[in-house]
């Protein structure tokens, strides 16, 4: 049995394998809760990722605009887009975090319930967007992301500010 072996090994062994190297085009995502529901941005729009830090009320904002934040001597203005994205406002126990989201039009801190992670996953992996989705959520997200037993939605940052714009009155175009 182990002369058979052998041979079996050395067949293989003298066999020039060539290994193909694929180079697969990657992109980070932020992946992230509010509420129960499972979110992701790509990473190349996320500037930062900051700790939960006091956040000063602003009189006559409206209802989405939390607030703002001294953030390395700027005021940065901090935005909750559950509204937005039909996501439940949900008192969550523990601390919030802030991702600094940098668009074309504007650039803001916008409020997390949980940081899930941030990786590199292979384009070919996101998946188109859902026709079920609500018509908010129609309006921002350009992809699912499968990760582990879990789905992400992809948001796209530009589209979400746009959206936050046009709800406040803004000309999104402009």
């Amino acid at each position: 049995m182990s002369e058979q072996l052998e041979q079996i090994l050395s067949h293989y062994h003298d066999e020039n394998r060539e290994i193909a190297n694929v180079d697969e085009p990657q992109c980070s995502l932020v992946l992230f809760k509010l509420g129960d529901k499972n979110f992701a941005f790509y990473g190349s729009d996320i500037k930062e990722i900051l700790a939960e830090r006091p956040i000063s009320w602003v009189p006559g904002c409206p209802p989405s605009l939390v607030g703002v934040i001294n953030h390395r001597g700027r005021l940065e203005s901090v935005i909750n887009i559950n509204r937005l994205i039909d996501a439940p406002l949900q008192e969550i126990p523990g601390k919030r975090m802030i991702l600094i989201g940098r668009g074309k039009k504007m650039q803001s801190g916008i409020q997390i319930d949980r940081l899930i992670d941030v990786l590199d996953v292979a384009e070919s992996q996101i998946h188109p967007a859902a026709e079920n989705l609500s018509a908010a959520m129609q309006k921002v997200v350009v992809g699912i992301v499968p990760v582990g037993q879990e789905y992400f939605a992809l948001l796209d940052l530009n589209l979400v500010f746009d959206c936050y714009l046009e709800s406040n009155g803004y000309d999104s175009r402009a």
